[in-house]
């Protein structure tokens, strides 16, 4: 009985523990997926089919590209 109170109250803790440390902040901010983007982290494999075309940016954001 002894130690299932103790095993009970070790889950109880760690439980309690893990829901404290996410913040407010992060649960709730969801950022929108955008959709035609593909981010490769450095050293990244990536597997590339077909030909890779990049466009040149007229502006700092790219939502301007040269057609």
């Amino acid at each position: 009985m002894k130690h299932t109170t103790l095993y009970m109250l070790i889950a109880l803790a760690t439980a309690a523990s893990a829901f404290a440390s996410v913040s407010p902040k992060e649960a709730t901010s969801i950022e929108p997926v955008s959709m035609n983007e593909t981010v490769i982290e450095k050293n990244q494999a990536f597997p590339l089919v077909g030909p890779l075309t990049v466009q040149e940016c007229l502006n700092a954001d790219c939502t301007l590209v040269r057609s």
